[in-house]
């Protein structure tokens, strides 16, 4: 069996490499966390093949210090440094990599040292990966099964091992780590999806029941509702009981929360706070926009508002595990564009608001003329695709939803820019975008919104 010696105190890029060299070239680590551990490590091992070091350790320059040690020990190695830190960087003597992440050079470099090539690499078998939010592996005591973070572009050295399945997570470095840096997800085997789904919402119930949760902790604990229910209809796009349960609790939360938000300023103040995510961001701020007019237009009713809370819970939920796979994206139009979409990925964007409307149509008590609704989101009658021009041949409730939608764009916009919000401004954008007479009719209700 093949080894390498790794000189490294850091612990997450101790698991990284460590994971990466066995998973693809089969080659095993010994760790030393300081100098003083590696004349044993070299003793304890002859038949090691690789030195590893971090430019410095302790401040002291650890690759000199492995070089000299190595030689004392009678044997000639291969050395890698990580950054530019040792007086042997960039030497003839070694291999020298940049300090930061990355693996597919790393184990490239190694696998061109102990000879292996990439057919051999080829031959390993990668398991496939879904991903799970940060904030809701931060509701589990331990690791559920192992845990991966995403390090690279597609291919074999895409994923690497963060967690160990059973590592205790409260309180976890490695996690807070990750949260620091803004990764928003790590990722399960998709064989322990339905697993790790069902253990998430039995979790996010029990908290939904805590009557002492604030309404910013009750925001965050819906969100990660929102992404299980999203994994469970990605999986399979049937309403089961589970579903409904999670999907009742948390519409009865998020109506709790805006019912106690005095101005559309509180709800954002929250949101940001908690660094959700575009769709769930749209889902309550869009909810909150649309009770607004409901309230204002003269046709509006407390029925009207409820079906519109149901509606935005559900209407872009089949998205939830592609926005969850690219954090990184913003849009829903545009989102079929995007570099890396998958084929079968381009198909439900297309279709997501058919999808929804067909599955809402079998959730006990839906209410009436919530599937039409959904399939109309985006202004086509059909729930496929997304409409050039809004036209009147939709329900007056749909277009309510597409101003609110509209209206919570803007938003985004404002905040991404630094910016805050210009009612006036953000009227004027509306009103040029639905000229029609019906659209503007909803538009002026937001007239009173206190943002």
């Amino acid at each position: 069996m093949t080894k390498a010696i790794l000189l490294s105190h850091h612990e997450l890029l101790n698991d990284l490499y460590s994971f990466n060299l066995k998973a693809f070239c089969d080659v095993d680590i010994i760790t030393c966390h300081k100098i003083d551990d590696l004349p044993q490590a070299l003793a304890d091992n002859p038949e090691v093949s690789l030195l590893i070091s971090l430019g410095q350790l302790d401040e002291q320059d650890a690759p000199v210090m492995a070089f000299k040690l190595a030689k004392e020990a009678g044997l000639a190695l291969p050395m890698i440094i990580i950054g530019d830190m040792s007086k042997l960087s960039h030497t003839k003597k070694v291999y020298t990599l940049p300090a930061n992440l990355n693996i597919p050079l790393f184990i490239k470099t190694c696998a061109k040292i102990l000879g292996i090539t990439a057919k051999d690499m080829a031959a390993k078998e990668v398991p496939e990966f879904y991903p799970i939010p940060l904030s809701m592996l931060r509701n589990f005591t331990k690791a559920p099964c192992d845990i991966y973070i995403k390090v690279g572009n597609e291919g074999p050295h895409e994923f690497s091992q963060a967690l160990q399945a059973s590592e205790e997570l409260k309180p976890n470095v490695k996690l807070d780590s990750y949260a620091a840096d803004g990764v928003l997800n790590l990722f399960i085997p998709s064989s322990m999806r339905l697993k790790i789904v069902n253990q998430a919402s039995e979790i996010v119930l029990d908290k939904l029941e805590d009557t002492t949760l604030t309404d910013q902790d009750r925001v965050a604990v819906v969100e990660q509702g929102y992404e299980v229910i999203g994994g469970m209809l990605g999986e399979n796009p049937k309403v089961t009981p589970e579903i409904v349960d999670l999907s009742k609790k948390c519409m009865e939360s998020v109506t709790e929360v805006l019912n106690s938000v005095p101005k559309l300023k509180h709800l954002l103040g929250m949101m940001l706070q908690n660094k959700t995510g575009h769709l769930y961001f749209h889902s309550v701020v869009g909810t909150y926009i649309s009770r607004h007019i409901i309230k204002e237009i003269s046709w509006g009713s407390e029925e009207h508002a409820e079906k519109l809370s149901f509606v935005f819970y559900f209407h872009d939920i089949f998205l939830a595990p592609i926005f969850a796979k690219y954090p990184h994206l913003h849009s829903e139009e545009n989102l079929v564009f995007q570099e890396g979409i998958s084929e079968k990925e381009k198909e439900i964007i297309i279709n997501h608001a058919r999808l929804a409307s067909e599955m809402v149509k079998n959730f006990p008590r839906c209410p009436m003329g919530a599937d039409a609704i959904i399939s109309q989101h985006h202004g086509t009658s059909n729930g496929m695709g997304f409409a050039l021009e809004y036209k009147d041949d939709i329900s007056p409730l749909a277009k309510v939803l597409i101003v609110s939608e509209a209206f919570t764009d803007e938003l985004i916009q404002f905040k991404n820019a630094g910016r805050k919000p210009d009612l006036e401004e953000i009227m004027g954008r509306l009103r040029e975008k639905f000229p029609k007479h019906t659209y503007k009719k909803i538009i002026n209700c937001l007239e009173t919104i206190r943002i």
